[in-house]
């Protein structure tokens, strides 16, 4: 059969019609079995866009005006356009390479000294092995694309024909009309073959929701994140919300890692902290009073008032370093909030000064700083591997990236009624990022180069970045999934889905009984219990069996044949999976072993990327090598301590 490319070259568009007809039957019956719903919608007539073919030229037709997309001139300006396209895409200066993190950094040894050793002993391997500073794909091999708009997308049929492989296609067109052109040339069954299973995305008019390109970047968490080609050939209102959208997921992607050393020492302390029985929430029920969480965001500084008169009528959770312009406005929180690991949080807290309000903390905070406090509770806190040591029956999910979360989890979980101060989930354009007289200083109105404009919640304009944007994800879901009755946010940052805009100036709090306050202050410690044979389903058993089975299953995952790079990403996508399904399964071994996990598999990845050829079985065999040694070392440290308790 006469290929596209071979029509094209040819200059002798004979051979096209037939090509066309043939191509679109076949891709109608594909799309019939694989999407009915898009089928349908195919088969309409078009209405925004149709395909212009003669025996002199190829265009596309634009419906509403009747211009045409390419230019006219004595030679298709389309073809033209398609095969300038499919040369070498990686090196063509119509796409845009993305490289997020992808120049190899060794880790510090002081401060994770078992992650970044083994990471540092591949990068000194790759160096050995000949790599360079520049990168290296086969031509045949592409790694994460993202294709906005292909004005008929002639190209993919190119580079399918030479062979190409796509790792993982995402793929958005702004009219229908334009997908049903795409099936003249595209053999789309053909594509799906040539991605990765599971890894082609196709997104027409809209993207339905923003978590499918959440799901794109984060199921292939290593591969899609560090490398990707973008292509578009357009630009309009549509497709730059939408590449805006996916840009945002890409850098989200890249952040939240952690390490299997950061999380021994939530680990230890959490251990130290039971042994020092401290009450554990436990089985919480809510309390019928508005719970209001304070952040430490800029945004705080207007709403100081309106805390300090209402602080008879509301519980106020403060969270990390707000607790430092509170206290000094004359408001005394009610609860102190804190899940940082950081050694010198103690002396955080001492400048504050804490005095004599109570701590909630999480179990993963250093024992020092809990011990500052007149009266101390513990939490386990979601999202790290010490919350899940012993099979708690109350994990407070939801409680990361920021202290923040945690509080705002808190007072879902705990609460009814939820008011949000300071939680600004980013940069108030004009403004600095915290509050004043706070942990931080003076600070200068600043918005980083990597933000992004995001909604605001009033109507100042706020940027959100990617440690941000999971902040606010999180406490999107936290809302979805604790179901408070109402979450008012009083701040000026970033809009939190699920939440209602509200002026202080525009409602009143209900003045509360005598008493009243103080009875859900009762109920909420109450809830809290040094009784472990109940708080926990398995206290006392740490786990080891279940450390030592990862390792080994780890391990077995990797004992096979790579000897290209294509074949390492396949690789990488597995062991990633892997992980993931841990984490799901035993969240206490998943979690522990997640970040550095993650961390080898990338610079596993991008140390061979940077090698100049395409044959890399030596490399990976001494990698494998390198990666069992510091998984190994990694499972003695938990056997050790487990010895210790």
């Amino acid at each position: 059969m006469v290929t596209l490319t071979q029509i094209l070259y040819s200059k002798d568009l004979s051979a096209l019609d037939s090509y066309m007809s043939k191509c679109f039957v076949r891709n109608m019956e594909f799309f019939r079995a694989f999407n009915p719903t898009l089928f349908a919608q195919l088969s309409k007539p078009p209405t925004t866009h149709n395909l212009l073919f003669d025996s002199t030229q190829l265009n596309i037709l634009n419906l509403q005006d009747n211009a045409l997309v390419y230019p006219a001139s004595g030679e298709s300006t389309m073809i033209a356009t398609h095969i300038a396209l499919s040369h070498a895409p990686m090196n063509n200066p119509r796409f845009l390479v993305h490289t997020n993190h992808l120049t190899l950094q060794k880790l510090d040894e002081d401060k994770i000294p078992l992650t970044a050793s083994t990471c540092n002993k591949l990068i000194a391997l790759m160096q050995e092995s000949g790599g360079g500073k520049s990168y290296h794909l086969p031509s045949d091999f592409l790694p994460s694309c993202t294709f906005f708009g292909t004005l008929g997308g002639l190209f993919l049929q190119l580079l399918l024909e030479q062979g190409v492989y796509f790792h993982s296609l995402l793929l958005f067109e702004e009219y229908l009309d334009m997908l049903r052109i795409m099936l003249y040339f595209v053999d789309f069954a053909l594509l799906f073959e040539r991605v990765s299973e599971r890894a082609c995305y196709i997104f027409v008019k809209d993207l339905i929701h923003q978590e499918f390109i959440h799901t794109y970047f984060a199921s292939r968490k290593i591969t899609n994140n560090f490398l990707r080609l973008e292509l578009f050939l357009y630009e309009s209102p549509k497709i730059a919300s939408t590449r805006e959208v996916v840009h945002e997921a890409y850098r989200v992607n890249s952040r939240g890692w952690g390490s299997f050393d950061d999380e021994m020492i939530g680990v230890r302390n959490t251990l130290s902290n039971l042994s020092a029985h401290y009450p554990v929430l436990h089985l919480p029920e809510r309390v019928e009073i508005p719970i209001c969480v304070v952040g430490n965001g800029v945004s705080l500084d207007s709403l100081l008032p309106f805390i300090k008169a209402n602080a008879k009528n509301m519980l106020i959770f403060s969270c990390g370093t707000a607790i430092k312009p509170l206290k000094a406005y004359g408001i005394e929180p009610d609860f102190q909030i804190e899940i940082e690991r950081i050694s010198y949080l103690k002396d955080v807290l001492r400048e504050a000064p804490l005095g004599d309000t109570t701590l909630l903390c999480g179990s993963v905070v250093q024992p020092e700083a809990l011990a500052l406090a007149k009266e101390a509770y513990v939490f386990m806190r979601g999202g790290s591997a010490g919350a899940y040591l012993f099979h708690s029956k109350s994990v407070v999910e939801f409680s990361a990236p920021y202290v923040g979360n945690a509080g705002f989890a808190l007072a879902a979980l705990l609460g009814e009624e939820v008011l949000i101060c300071g939680l600004d989930c980013g940069y108030i354009e004009g403004k600095a990022k915290h509050a004043k007289n706070s942990f931080y200083g003076d600070e200068t109105p600043h918005i980083p180069p990597n933000a992004f404009k995001v909604q605001g919640n009033r109507e100042s304009i706020v940027y959100s970045d990617a440690l941000f944007s999971l902040s606010m994800r999180s406490m999107e879901r936290c809302i979805k999934a604790f179901a408070p009755r109402l979450v008012l946010n009083l701040g000026e940052g970033a809009y939190i889905q699920g939440t209602q805009s509200c002026d202080v100036s525009a409602f009143s709090l209900r003045k509360l009984d005598k008493g009243e306050k103080q009875r859900a202050i009762e109920s909420i410690k109450s809830h809290c219990s040094r009784d472990y044979a109940q708080v926990f389903r398995s206290y006392g058993d740490m786990g080891l069996d279940e450390v030592l089975a990862y390792k080994e299953a780890f391990l077995a995952l990797l004992c096979v044949r790579v000897c290209n790079k294509r074949e390492l990403f396949a690789l990488i996508d597995r062991a990633h999976h892997f992980s993931l399904k841990m984490s799901a399964q035993n969240a206490f071994v998943g979690l522990l072993f997640e970040g550095s996990v993650g961390h080898i598999l990338h610079t596993l990845m991008v140390g061979a990327l940077h090698l100049p050829s395409d044959e890399i079985e030596g490399f990976y065999t001494s990698a494998v090598g390198i990666i069992r040694e510091g998984v190994e070392r990694m499972a003695m440290s938990y056997r050790l301590l487990s010895l210790r308790f």
